[in-house]
């Protein structure tokens, strides 16, 4: 697990207790919902972060949407139509979220993008990623699956 010295969370904490409404304006996350939640942060100019929502979407969301846990990719210091250009110009499919003052980002980060947390269904922290590396995904993706049974 990758923790590093601008990350707020360590293994084991909370989820904060934070609602992440979509670019359309419906609730994605709420506390309390007693699901698997996978949290993705980025910014649009940012290749790597492009390349991790790439994998995500191949790799990972199909299984976790047919798990039915939690999945949101959040636009930090994006306004809605930012992300909504940015997830229309790349054909995303995975739910996206805007961040456009920084208020859940800085619930979880100081700073560096990309970033992915993943809460298990107690709500609790058991895994997070920085940067785009696939041996990091790989085990996130085997966590994953490990939860879900």
């Amino acid at each position: 697990m990758i923790f590093d010295e601008y990350s707020y969370l360590s293994p084991g904490e909370s989820f904060p207790g934070v609602e992440i409404e979509s670019v359309e304006g419906d609730d994605i996350i709420t506390w309390g919902s007693d699901r698997i939640i996978l949290l993705n942060f980025f910014i649009v100019p940012c290749k790597h972060c492009k390349k991790m929502l790439e994998y995500i979407q191949e790799q990972i969301w199909p299984d976790f949407q047919d798990a039915g846990g939690h999945f949101v990719s959040i636009g930090r210091e994006h306004s809605k139509a930012e992300v909504k250009k940015f997830r229309d110009e790349g054909n995303y499919l995975v739910p996206f979220a805007a961040d456009p003052d920084r208020s859940i980002y800085n619930q979880f980060a100081q700073k560096k993008v990309p970033r992915n947390y993943l809460f298990d269904d107690k709500g609790k922290l058991v895994y997070q990623t920085r940067g785009f590396d696939l041996d990091q995904l790989s085990t996130l993706g085997k966590i994953m699956n490990d939860l879900r049974t």
